[in-house]
C-alpha cells in the first residue's frame, strides 16, 4: 500500500503559487488615454498567469517557480469599465495564449497559459492594453451610478481576498445593489477563491458613498 501512494505522490504535477504587484511605468512612453501592462516573467515548464489589476498570481504547474521580470502597468487592469482590450505577445520562447480575457464571469482578470518545453527557464512579455474612459469620476450633476458603486466594492472585496485572507484566483459569483429598505448605498454578493488545492467560499459587504464613489467599508467573510 505504501508504494502505491509513493508512486500517486511522485506522479502528481508539482504546483506552486507566486504573487506579485507590477511596478508603476513611469515617464512618456504610453501613449494619452491607454492603459497598459507589461507583463516580463522568467518561466520553466508550465504555467497560468492571472492579472487582476496590478496584481499577478501565477500558478506553476510543472518546472521551477515562475519569477518577475520586470512587470509594469501605468494603470491597474480596469474591471466592468473595460474597453478596447488587446492581447499582445512580445517576447516568447514556447507556447503562450489567452485563455480567458477580463469579464464579469473571472473577475476581470485576464489568464494566460505558457508552456515552455525548452531546456531551464524562458523569458516571456506579454502586454495588456486598453482604453481609459472617465467611467467612475464623480462629478457635479452626474451622481455615482449603481454600476460603477459595483465596481469598486468588487474591486475592493478582491483586494481583501487577497491581501488579508491570502487567497488568489478570485470569482465573484454574485454581487448586486442590496435591496432591502434603508440599506441602497450598500453593495452585497458571494464570491469564492483558491489557495493551492483548496477553493473557499465567500459573503462580503460593502457600504459606498453614491456622492463619492468612496467604498466606506468591506465586510469580506468565509462560509
Amino acid at each position: 500500500m505504501m508504494r502505491v501512494i509513493l508512486l500517486i505522490v511522485l506522479v502528481m504535477p508539482v504546483m506552486a503559487d507566486t504573487q506579485f504587484r507590477t511596478r508603476r511605468i513611469t515617464g512618456d512612453d504610453v501613449p494619452s488615454g491607454k492603459g497598459q501592462c507589461d507583463i516580463r516573467l522568467q518561466i520553466d515548464k508550465e504555467a497560468e498567469i492571472t492579472v487582476r489589476g496590478d496584481l499577478v498570481s501565477v500558478r506553476t504547474f510543472s518546472g521551477r517557480e515562475a519569477r518577475d521580470d520586470g512587470s509594469e502597468c501605468n494603470e491597474p487592469l480596469p474591471g466592468a469599465d473595460l474597453h478596447g482590450f488587446n492581447f499582445e505577445v512580445r517576447d516568447s520562447r514556447g507556447e503562450i495564449i489567452l485563455l480567458s480575457p477580463p469579464s464579469g464571469r473571472n473577475g476581470y482578470a485576464a489568464v494566460v497559459r505558457i508552456r515552455d518545453n525548452a531546456s531551464g527557464a524562458g523569458r516571456y512579455n506579454f502586454r495588456l492594453s486598453w482604453r481609459i474612459t472617465a467611467f467612475g469620476l464623480a462629478r457635479p450633476g452626474n451622481p455615482f451610478g449603481v454600476d460603477q458603486a459595483i465596481q469598486v466594492c468588487q474591486d475592493a472585496v478582491v483586494s481583501r481576498i487577497v491581501d488579508q485572507h491570502r487567497y488568489g484566483d478570485v470569482d465573484i459569483r454574485i454581487i448586486r445593489a442590496d435591496d432591502r429598505p434603508g440599506h441602497s448605498d450598500y453593495v452585497v454578493g458571494e464570491a469564492s477563491a483558491r489557495r493551492g488545492f483548496n477553493r473557499r467560499s465567500f459573503t462580503f459587504v460593502c457600504g459606498v458613498d453614491f456622492s463619492s464613489g468612496r467604498v466606506r467599508s468591506v465586510d469580506v467573510r468565509r462560509r
